[in-house]
């Protein structure tokens, strides 16, 4: 499957790893966000919210048909105004129940035929799992079997998905707005991995509203391939979007783009990333539906309001060679600048973030499966006047553990 997050590696190993070109976060797993309403509200920065959160998966063998695949449940108690404001929730604040995923899967021909409620990972769709429940999709995929001599490809209707903070399964026109629409997406893209270069393209239609398509070329220098050498991988990506068909959605008609480049280096646990943006000005970017392509996203912020220009810097370093295996620190600072129009981007063109990350993952022994990660976050956004506050600071403890039932 066309996949974004194929990798969580981090270190020396990271950038040598062939993955598939859409692997955009392979070495840069930091999950940014912003919310579906657009960034997150500031406002939120001076309540004190308690939460009590718990997330139950149960899933079968993958190769049954069908296939029970998970069952979603998510209580919580929270107080102040704002508890529907984290996404964890409902809108008003009520828990969350829902089945995420129960699907069939039929293999033919060579051919893997996937029906129902499911993941999907493509660049600009994707599960994007940063809150209690990740983003699920409910339609048709066929992918191949097997991958073979680097090739991968997939073609999809989807008809509906689950946000993070609903219950039920909306169309994809209603995620972007618009109310008279009910409208699905029309998937299709290919990638092809050789030689250390990576090459794809997807495409995203969705009838008279929005068509989003994606290329990206990313390669891995012909140096420096034992472990204990620096390595050097050197990407390029752009989204390009634009108004289709009867332009239902608002602000219609226009076209825009995102466009990111990037050099990763690694040497013996230390990876260090650059990376640059430009969005086009007529409009933001609109994604919904998973997490941001560009290369210089980051926790709260992706740069992808209309007219931003935007680099980051990224270090992250993995301590298994002192002895501290599955623990990773992560520093990343990032910038950007444009001309504030609350027309067109909001108001947030001049705005920087940094994140700081502890992350502890063993791939082996009694604690596999668990993940603990810690941020902080410092977002600024300079010259918005519809604002209360130009600096939120934000602090998370994330848990997850995988039980193994089987």
């Amino acid at each position: 499957m066309i996949a974004t997050n194929g990798s969580r590696r981090s270190g020396a190993n990271a950038c040598r790893t062939r993955l598939p070109s859409f692997a955009i976060r392979s070495c840069t797993p930091t999950a940014g966000h912003t919310s579906r309403r657009g960034p997150v509200r500031l406002q939120q920065a001076g309540g004190v919210h308690h939460r009590r959160l718990a997330r139950v998966s149960v899933g079968l063998s993958r190769r049954r048909f069908p296939t029970p695949r998970r069952a979603l449940h998510d209580a919580a108690s929270l107080c102040e105004s704002f508890a529907g404001e984290t996404e964890n929730l409902a809108a008003d604040g009520d828990q969350i129940t829902t089945l995420g995923q129960i699907n069939g899967r039929l293999n033919l021909a060579g051919q893997e035929i996937t029906a129902g409620r499911q993941l999907v990972r493509t660049p600009y769709i994707n599960p994007y799992d940063i809150r209690m429940i990740p983003l699920a999709f409910e339609g048709v995929v066929l992918a191949p079997e097997h991958r073979r001599s680097g090739l991968d490809y997939m073609a999809s209707y989807l008809t509906r998905y689950k946000p993070w903070d609903q219950g039920g399964f909306i169309s994809f026109s209603e995620g972007l707005g618009i109310a008279e629409s009910d409208e699905g997406v029309l998937i299709t893209g290919a990638s092809y991995s050789a030689n250390g270069w990576n090459i794809g393209a997807s495409n995203y239609w969705i009838k008279d509203s929005l068509n989003t398509a994606y290329g990206e070329i990313d390669y891995l220098l012909p140096f420096g391939n034992d472990d204990d050498g620096p390595s050097v991988r050197a990407g390029v990506n752009i989204l390009d979007q634009r108004t289709v068909g009867a332009d239902l959605i608002a602000g219609a008609p226009y076209e825009t783009y995102q466009a990111s480049a990037r050099i990763v280096t690694s040497y013996r646990g230390l990876v260090l990333t650059g990376a640059m943006s430009k969005t086009g000005d007529a409009a933001d970017i609109q994604k919904p539906f998973g997490y941001s392509t560009s290369y210089t996203a980051l926790v709260v912020t992706n740069f992808d309001q209309a007219d931003v220009q935007a680099y980051l810097v990224r270090l992250s370093y993995d301590l298994e060679r002192l002895g501290l295996e599955g623990v990773r620190l992560e520093a990343a600072w990032g910038k950007g600048s444009g001309t504030p129009d609350l027309a067109t981007n909001g108001g947030f063109a001049d705005q920087e973030e940094l994140d700081l990350r502890f992350v502890y993952e063993p791939h082996r022994g009694k604690l596999q499966g668990l993940r603990v990660e810690v941020e902080y976050i410092d977002w600024q956004v300079f010259d918005n006047p519809t604002l209360p506050s130009d600096d939120l600071d934000q602090f998370r403890a994330i848990v997850n553990y995988a039980v193994p039932l089987l």
